[in-house]
């Protein structure tokens, strides 16, 4: 006679880690959304201030991340 205690748990177990993945997923999307819309705005920064120190800043911080993503 299988246990019923034990299968139920096991069925609760599964269905949170299913809702676990899902949100997790879900953030992971979301940051990716805004890494892109911050990088975006760091190029916009550096387009408008190419000579200045804020453009600087920007350009440093773009290398910085491409070097990180290789």
């Amino acid at each position: 006679m299988p246990n019923w205690s034990y299968l139920v748990a096991r069925l609760i177990s599964g269905i949170g880690s299913w809702l676990d993945a899902s949100n997790l997923r879900n953030r992971v999307y979301q940051l990716d959304e805004e890494n892109e819309i911050l990088r975006t705005a760091l190029e916009d920064v550096q387009r408008m201030d190419p000579e200045g120190r804020i453009g600087w800043y920007a350009k440093e911080t773009l290398d910085h991340i491409a070097a990180n993503r290789k």
